[in-house]
C-alpha cells in the first residue's frame, strides 16, 4: 500500500508514525481517498473508545478494588460512556460519506473535541489520584491521539 497520503495527512500529528500506523489499519485504506481515510480515523477512534469502555467496566467488576482506584475508574466510565456517544454519532457517517463532505465537518470537530474533553478529564483521574491503573493511562492516551488525529484530518478536509 502506497502510505504517502496517510503520511500527508499525518505531518502535524504529535505522533506521525501512530497516526500513520492507525490510518492504514483497516484493509480498505489501501485504496482510500483523503476524505475515507478521514472516516477510518474517526472508525478507528470509535473502536477504541468502545474497547476501552468494554476494558473500564471489567476492571470495575473486580472486588476489592482499592478506593481511589474504584473512584479513578467510575469517573474514567462516565467520561468513556460520554466519549463513545458522542463518537457512535460520529460512526453513523460510515456509510455517508457524502453527508460528511457536503456538510457535517462542524458536527465532527464538535464530537471529536467533547470525546477529547471526555478523555483528558479521565487522563486527569488518573494523574491526580493514588488509584491509578497504567493499561487504562496506555488505553486513553491513545484513544486521545486517535481523536487529535482524527479532528487534524477533520480541519484539513474543512473546505
Amino acid at each position: 500500500m502506497d502510505q504517502a497520503l496517510a503520511k500527508k495527512l499525518c505531518e502535524k500529528s504529535e505522533d506521525k508514525a501512530f497516526c500513520v500506523s492507525s490510518l492504514t489499519s483497516r484493509h480498505e485504506a489501501e485504496t482510500a481517498t483523503a476524505p475515507k481515510l478521514g472516516v477510518i480515523a474517526l472508525s478507528v477512534a470509535s473502536t477504541n473508545a468502545s474497547d476501552t469502555s468494554l476494558y473500564i467496566k471489567s476492571k470495575l467488576k473486580q472486588k476489592n478494588l482499592e478506593p481511589a482506584l474504584e473512584d479513578t475508574l467510575d469517573d474514567c466510565s462516565k467520561n468513556y460512556l460520554d466519549a463513545v456517544a458522542q463518537l457512535d454519532a460520529v460512526a453513523q457517517l460510515d456509510d455517508s460519506l457524502a453527508a460528511l463532505l457536503a456538510n457535517a465537518y462542524i458536527d465532527v470537530d464538535i464530537w471529536l473535541n467533547t470525546a477529547i474533553s471526555d478523555g483528558e478529564a479521565c487522563e486527569d483521574a488518573l494523574s491526580e489520584r493514588a488509584g491509578n491503573d497504567a493499561e487504562l493511562a496506555r488505553r486513553n492516551t491513545n484513544f486521545l491521539k486517535l481523536c487529535k488525529d482524527a479532528l487534524l484530518i477533520n480541519t484539513i478536509l474543512t473546505p
